[in-house]
């Protein structure tokens, strides 16, 4: 079977890489969120609660971030293997889930910026799923 036969390899290509983009922003994101945290515990400037938020949303995004990053790194190695869509289809569920869950969480404390960017992060989702759907019905 050619590569060019299956329907959704492209479109996990396409959306693997920007997961992998954006994860590994979001682990960048994640330790200067760590790195401040500790920083400013060390001067005392800040309030203790403040300190533990800061610190705590830094540790909560580096499973997520690693997540995505392992989720598009292997969307993009295994876009032209059908007997690994089933996987992707999974990971990509669980992605799709994630950011409809942040999208929800975000509209009712009424963010719109950030909701801005759970929306593009649940269509890449939704990309993703459907790239590994289309692998899934490629005949073996």
């Amino acid at each position: 079977m050619q590569n060019t036969e299956l329907k959704g390899r492209s479109l996990l290509k396409v959306a693997g890489v920007i997961f992998i983009i954006l994860s590994v922003l979001g682990l960048l994101a994640s330790l200067v969120l760590i790195v401040a945290g500790l920083a400013s515990g060390a001067e005392g400037g800040m309030a203790w609660g403040l300190l533990v938020a800061i610190m705590t949303l830094g540790v909560l995004a580096v499973p997520i971030s690693v997540f995505g990053l392992v989720s598009g790194i292997l969307g993009v190695k295994w876009c032209a293997r059908p007997d690994k869509a089933q996987v992707l289809f999974v990971l990509g569920v669980v992605l799709a889930a994630g950011a409809a869950l942040n999208l929800l969480i975000d509209l009712s404390s009424g963010g719109i910026s950030s909701s801005a960017g759970d929306v593009v992060r649940l269509t890449l989702a939704v990309l993703y799923t459907l790239g590994a759907w289309r692998n899934k019905q490629t005949p073996q």
